[in-house]
């Protein structure tokens, strides 16, 4: 992977120009596909590469980690290849995706790969899975309608009891989209005949209690805040509120309680971009589900994504819906990264020219670079000489960080080494030099922590790498890795 160039550390907005767009999905670049083809003539408008891969024709012929390249081929049954450098890369992920091994297996690729995705492998299961977003509803106290999962006729009937034992109720099969898979059923006899009918072709299947609303609001959220909310009217002859069954749509202003129970259910189920649909009952609040691939074929209400207070604009259209996102995502402060690689917050790396290093993983380090103890500092222009346990360096000075240190202000010129983390090599990674007490030798910092791709776990200690002893002494000795063969 690139090193970050230094100007990327130092600014709050960086506007990237340089991204490239993959959507995963079951479907061509040709195809009628909504939102596929709004994002497909976005990124025409602002000159980015977009490619629609489709999952069930497409491969990986290539997976270069060290580089952060991937290969895809036949992305769309016609042979195409392309490679993607996946620290520029944003991944869209449809709902298709999720319906058979071989896309969740091009999905996980892409994530573990190092690409940015909208939405991460277990964000779209929780949302996929209605049973999961609800106990992740129930746990974090979000109002929503009971529901338990059913799978046998005796446990439907005490379901039933435990919901309120009245008619009609809502079943749902644990997945689908666009409305497929619900039903409403008036009585005790067709409730056993629809399930039975499901279970015969495998579906599991939750009960739900009905709650009646003539209308129901879909809400896109991103990042945490509101991105835009439509109104969703059912047809006359259809009780689901779906864009698919018929329903019609207008633009919908959030109240206050509205744009806070949406939030913290987007928060809930852990995605970066969501449908949340609710309803008012009785003057009550529900949540009814979240949608990991919602659709963008609405008359939407637009909110301004850069305030946190989500400031309504007014009405728009589905293709302004699309512009803001990109807008949005077009800066690199808006595109926080989550791994699934589990580090301690202890562990071992080597520097090039030094040795091994006990380094702290500290996720709470927002300066512009990893901190370095060293015993000898000498700024002189453009170059720094600086000399850790009898080992002399000459380096070139790149920028200060200043680090508060109670009420004192630590400046630490900035230089750039190349070290090993997971027998992985990094290049040109900032480090600060202090000679000032610290109780840590390394201190990594979360730019850095993004460029190994770990989430730190602060119950254990060296995950990834073999121990060392916190003693300065300890420290640089001992036998270097390979570097020549690892770069």
């Amino acid at each position: 992977m690139r090193a970050p160039k230094f100007k990327e550390f130092i600014s709050e907005k960086v506007q990237r120009t340089d991204i490239q767009v993959a959507v995963l999905t079951k479907v061509n670049a040709d195809s009628k596909s909504i939102v596929s083809n709004k994002i497909l003539k976005e990124c025409k408008k602002r000159n980015i590469p977009c490619h629609i891969i489709n999952t069930s024709e497409a491969w990986v012929s290539k997976n270069d980690l060290e580089k952060g390249t991937l290969l895809v081929s036949n992305i769309d049954g016609e042979d195409t290849e392309v490679d993607f450098e996946l620290s520029k890369t944003i991944c869209f992920v449809r709902a298709g995706v999720l319906e058979d091994e071989t896309g969740l297996a091009l999905l996980s690729t892409f994530e573990n790969s190092g690409a940015f995705m909208i939405n991460t492998r277990s964000g779209m299961l929780t949302c996929d899975n209605k049973m999961s977003a609800y106990i992740s509803f129930e746990r974090d106290n979000i109002p929503t309608p009971r529901t338990a999962l059913i799978s046998n006729e005796k446990g439907l009937l005490h379901a039933h009891e435990k919901l309120g034992g009245n008619y009609p109720v809502i079943m749902k099969t644990l997945t689908g989209t666009q409305g497929i898979g619900v039903s409403i059923v008036e009585s005790e006899k067709s409730m056993i005949s629809v399930a039975q009918s499901l279970w015969k072709f495998g579906a599991a299947l939750l009960l739900q209690e009905f709650l009646k609303f003539d209308f129901d609001v879909r809400t896109l959220v991103i990042d945490g805040r509101i991105l835009a909310s439509t109104k969703r009217i059912s047809a006359k002859k259809d009780f689901r509120s779906n864009r698919h069954r018929e329903a019609t749509t207008e633009p919908y202003k959030l109240s206050d309680e509205e744009r806070t129970v949406v939030l913290q259910a987007a928060r809930s189920v852990g995605a970066y971009m969501v449908g949340v649909d609710h309803a008012i009952v009785n003057k009550q609040l529900y949540v009814l589900e979240c949608n990991g691939s919602p659709g963008i074929g609405s008359e939407f209400a637009l909110y301004n994504t850069d305030k946190r207070e989500d400031t309504y604009i007014g009405k728009t259209t589905p293709e302004n819906v699309v512009k803001e996102l990109f807008d949005y995502l077009s800066q690199d402060v808006h595109r926080k990264y989550s791994f699934t690689r589990e580090a301690g917050f202890h562990e071992r790396i080597v520097i090039d020219g030094y040795g091994p290093v006990r380094a702290k993983f500290d996720t709470g380090n927002g300066t512009l670079a990893s901190m370095f103890h060293v015993d000898k500092i000498n700024v002189s222009g453009k170059t720094v000489k600086w000399e850790k346990d009898g080992k002399k360096f000459t380096s070139k000075l790149e920028g200060e960080s200043q680090a508060t240190r109670m009420n004192d202000i630590d400046e630490r010129p900035i230089v750039f080494v190349d070290l090993i983390f997971n027998n992985k090599f990094y290049t040109d990674v900032p480090i600060g030099l202090t000679i000032k007490d610290s109780r840590s030798t390394f201190l990594v910092n979360r730019d850095l922590l993004t460029r190994f791709k770990v989430n730190v776990n602060p119950n254990k200690k060296f995950a990834l790498s073999s121990w060392i002893e916190r003693s300065d002494s300890n420290d640089g000795k001992g036998k270097e890795l390979p570097f020549d063969k690892i770069k």
